[in-house]
């Protein structure tokens, strides 16, 4: 069963934090042989990086954690920490309104001239395009493109929804993506960087890919509470 779009928007939102919480990884996610690999210099590094998160100074968090990867290239936590660091660096980018623009245009002239108007006078950001055009849709999602846009589109109830990051927004959002992507790939069994691609895909309005990435992190950490709620608003075959 698919629900409409304005009602995943209104659940999403009933749940506090679940769209604003990024996980680092601590030690305890950690085995044995992980932690006494560690050397003295990766583990003053890796505690000064996350000071910097948590002091909400980003960039010098970004090179703290590459420099981390430098000494621990195969570290999971590592890549879905900075993840997170370019996630919330992203966010900060778009400032407060989140979305940063939406479109409701049915005329084909009249969208790209507002999508036009939103690259250029947002910068960096967050644009939501709808239509129930699939033409208006398409030639709305190439218009985006060539502009620089990362595009990524939702179809349901008889409806396209575009969601479209611009800017430094665009840029430090993908790089969050590729990070816990290769987080997961280093290691399947870390609930972390799961959990934190579900928040990315809810942010941007992809609610079907966010569950599966969110169940997944459930399967492997099912101690997670709130993450429980969470999913319990959803079906299951949703």
């Amino acid at each position: 069963m698919k629900l409409q779009l304005p009602t995943i928007i209104i659940v999403c939102l009933s749940v506090v934090l679940i769209l604003t919480i990024h996980f680092l990884g601590g030690n305890n996610t950690q085995s044995t042989q992980e932690i006494s690999e560690e050397t003295e210099e990766f583990r003053t590094v890796r505690f000064d990086a996350e000071n910097a998160y948590n002091a909400k100074n980003f960039n010098n968090a970004i090179e703290l954690y590459e420099r981390a990867l430098e000494l621990r290239p195969e570290n999971a936590e590592i890549y879905n920490d900075l993840g997170s660091v370019h996630y919330d660096l992203g966010l900060k980018y778009a400032g407060p309104k989140w979305p940063s623009w939406r479109i409701l245009k049915e005329s084909l002239e009249d969208a790209l001239a507002d999508l036009e108007l939103a690259i250029q006078t947002i910068e960096s950001g967050y644009i939501v395009f709808t239509t129930s055009s699939t033409e208006i849709a398409k030639a709305v999602e190439k218009k985006a493109k060539a502009e620089g846009a990362a595009v990524f589109p939702y179809h349901g109830n008889m409806q396209t929804t575009l969601n479209i990051l611009v800017g430094s927004t665009k840029y430090h959002l993908l790089e969050a993506k590729w990070l816990y992507e290769k987080s997961i790939e280093l290691k399947s069994t870390y609930a972390a960087p799961y959990r934190n691609m579900g928040s990315f895909y809810v942010k941007i309005g992809i609610t079907d890919k966010a569950l599966n990435f969110l169940r997944e992190a459930y399967k492997r950490e099912p101690s997670d509470e709130e993450l429980a709620e969470y999913l319990q608003q959803f079906p299951s075959e949703f």
